[in-house]
């Protein structure tokens, strides 16, 4: 059973607003369990890593709690400030949850590249390091080169790239993205999701406008290092879930990968990497 390795679950009544739903009204409802469970019993998902949405650790913790009674949440990755003088705190109170498999730690302006220029990121990355915390790293596409000079220092830190990268797939122009993965992938531990492409791509996107992007991440990282995802409900923006699970699959299969392989990108590597028994 396929592993989706970044979703979003939020309510209206939370108490406080994703900034993306500020932004479309189409993402400015409720999406629940009830909600994904019903889209992925459509397309052979069994579960996914629900990832945090808001800057809150009341946010966390609700994912967290939710998750323990789920069969189809084998993991939360939650939010911290890496500049929280009681980090090593919040990041126990998280590890009371058997849910808790990581932290995405994003500053107010969620894609600000200038925290990983401030002098507390390497102390707060050693920090993580030695807790063992896996980090999920959203960048903008212009500050790769950074993220690469960065995580050359911590290659015992574990760490995913979310959705790919973030290539402007609209274009169709793959470089400088493709290098600069290629170099990140050769000069780092890295890992990256395969998702946020179809949101990147706009409604007109197609397969084949896809896959080149799709083939870069399988080449530079190889299959052991790059797991599905979908990043629903952001992509419901540009694709029906089940559109964009079936792509993805069928991208796989033209690429010549075996069923090992395709193994590795559609559970084994979010499992692995998150610590999470999977098939549940």
């Amino acid at each position: 059973m396929i592993l989706d390795a970044h979703i979003h679950l939020w309510r209206r009544d939370d108490g406080e607003r994703f900034w993306m739903r500020s932004k479309i009204a189409a993402l400015d409802r409720d999406f629940t369990q009830d909600d994904f469970r019903e889209l992925r019993g459509r397309c052979g998902v069994g579960g996914a890593i629900v990832v945090q949405a808001m800057h809150s650790v009341a946010e966390s913790e609700r994912l967290l709690h939710a998750a323990e009674s789920s069969d189809q949440l084998p993991g939360v990755v939650a939010w911290a400030d890496l500049f929280e003088p009681a980090l090593d705190d919040i990041i126990a109170r998280y590890r009371r949850s058997p849910r808790f498999v990581g932290i995405r730690p994003l500053p107010a302006d969620t894609f600000s590249g200038d925290w990983l220029d401030d002098p507390r990121t390497p102390r707060a990355f050693h920090q993580l390091q030695r807790l063992g915390v896996p980090i999920d790293l959203l960048q903008r596409v212009e500050n790769l080169p950074r993220v690469r000079s960065v995580l050359r220092d911590f290659p015992e830190l574990r760490v995913v790239l979310n959705h790919g990268g973030r290539p402007n797939v609209m274009t169709g122009v793959l470089e400088p993205w493709a290098s600069t993965m290629r170099a990140i992938a050769r000069d780092t531990t890295l890992l990256v999701k395969c998702s946020g492409l179809v949101e990147r791509a706009g409604v007109e996107w197609s397969r084949a406008s896809i896959k080149p992007y799709v083939a870069t991440l399988i080449d530079a990282f190889g299959p052991t290092r790059v797991m599905f995802a979908s990043n629903w409900p952001v992509s419901t923006i540009s694709a029906h879930y089940e559109v964009w699970v079936d792509a993805l699959v069928g991208i796989l299969d033209e690429l010549g990968l075996s069923a090992d392989h395709q193994a590795d990108v559609l559970w084994r590597t979010a499992a692995r990497h998150y610590g999470v028994r999977w098939p549940a």
